[in-house]
């Protein structure tokens, strides 16, 4: 937990931080990007002498016996939405991690919609719905939020999204636009190739086996765990014996179809919750990533512990085949997020933990510009 003292300081430099990118970089970018719901209906009068025809509420007007005109008032104000992933994925980073990327590109849209007047609230989730502080102007609401973000501990659980945006569907009935800032890492998304990635696992295994290649025989788990505890850690057993145990449970049919059935009906699950958001607000998805998470450097044998799960992996990094497998990994969960999110009409951007977040928020924004 922060210091008081050392917690104002950090509020203060971002503060500085965001209020120079927004003066410098953002100056009506915002603005023209985000718009507001335009005329929203304000009451039903009778008409007077002057009025335009064309604003008549003829239903009205039919009951009552006598013209009644509707009138309208135009909103401009909008209602800003933060949700932010504090599942512990979000705590890797070679350069800084993928949380405090989050708290930096929040700070600065919270920042941009201080300038513009409008209303910013906040939600923190993991598989669960951990905060919720309703959308308010004005700057102490700003700061409080950040002063928030910046306390966060991270959850070691896995990210539901389905249940973060039900949540927000009930609690914003009116239209607002969403940040949702995540590595977007959820079960039955990204994980939808895992049956994929083992069996390459296991035919990898196999054909270092069958070539001698020994060293490539070290994908096994370091502690108890549903995926591979029929393995265990492989201690006491010869090559040969490891080798049989992982193909066998990899080739185990009936274990392949529920890992099947069971990703896919989450797929489904988190595809409609964030369609259904998307219908009703304006969702702009923000997905963050490591540049190690693209491309293992070879640093021969590892343990990776999954900081959600706890599981751990060791691998032998040296293995070129190896290294590939798990970049092939990435890319296809890479692809099934931004397929999921296209197939729901979201905005995206990716952001990139090492790179300079401004030129991306400013290109992205310049790109939705042109397109409305």
């Amino acid at each position: 937990m922060l210091e008081v003292s050392e917690l104002l300081k950090k509020v203060r430099l971002i503060e500085i931080v965001a209020n120079r990118a927004v003066n410098d970089f953002f100056s009506g970018q915002y603005k023209s990007v985000f718009r507001g719901r335009g005329m929203e209906f304000s009451e039903v009068r009778e008409y007077q002498a002057g009025d335009d025809i064309r604003s008549i509420d003829w239903n009205v007007t039919a009951r009552a016996g006598k013209p009644f005109i509707k009138r309208f008032i135009e909103e401009r104000e909008l209602t800003i939405l933060f949700l932010i992933d504090i599942s512990a994925s979000g705590i890797f980073g070679t350069h800084r991690s993928k949380i405090d990327t989050a708290i930096e590109v929040a700070a600065t849209l919270m920042f941009s919609a201080l300038k513009n007047n409008d209303k910013v609230g906040l939600v923190t989730f993991a598989d669960q719905v951990i905060n919720y502080y309703r959308p308010r102007k004005g700057k102490s609401n700003v700061l409080h939020l950040i002063r928030e973000l910046l306390v966060i501990e991270p959850v070691a659980e896995q990210t539901d999204l389905r249940v973060v945006l039900d949540y927000v569907n009930r609690v914003q009935k009116r239209r607002a636009v969403i940040f949702m800032l995540s590595d977007f890492i959820v079960p039955g998304i990204v994980n939808d190739s895992q049956g994929e990635f083992s069996s390459g696992f296991a035919k990898l295994d196999k054909d270092n086996f069958d070539k001698g290649n020994f060293d490539g025989l070290n994908l096994f788990n370091g502690e108890e765990s549903d995926s591979i505890a029929a393995i265990r850690s492989g201690i006491g057993m010869s090559v040969r014996e490891r080798h049989d145990s992982f193909l066998n449970f990899h080739s185990s049919p009936n274990l392949q179809s529920t890992s099947t059935n069971k990703t896919t009906k989450k797929h489904s699950v988190q595809e409609r919750a964030i369609s259904i958001a998307s219908r009703k607000h304006d969702v702009v998805a923000m997905r963050l990533f490591d540049l190690r998470e693209k491309e293992f450097p070879n640093v021969g044998f590892i343990t990776i512990e999954d900081a959600e799960t706890g599981e751990l992996v060791e691998l032998d990094t040296a293995n070129s085949a190896v290294r590939e497998l798990l970049k092939k990994e990435q890319q296809a969960g890479e692809e099934r997020i931004n397929e999921t999110l296209r197939r729901c009409r979201v905005d995206q951007m990716g952001i990139e933990t090492s790179h300079d977040y401004l030129t991306d928020l400013l290109r992205f924004f310049k790109r939705r510009e042109n397109r409305y």
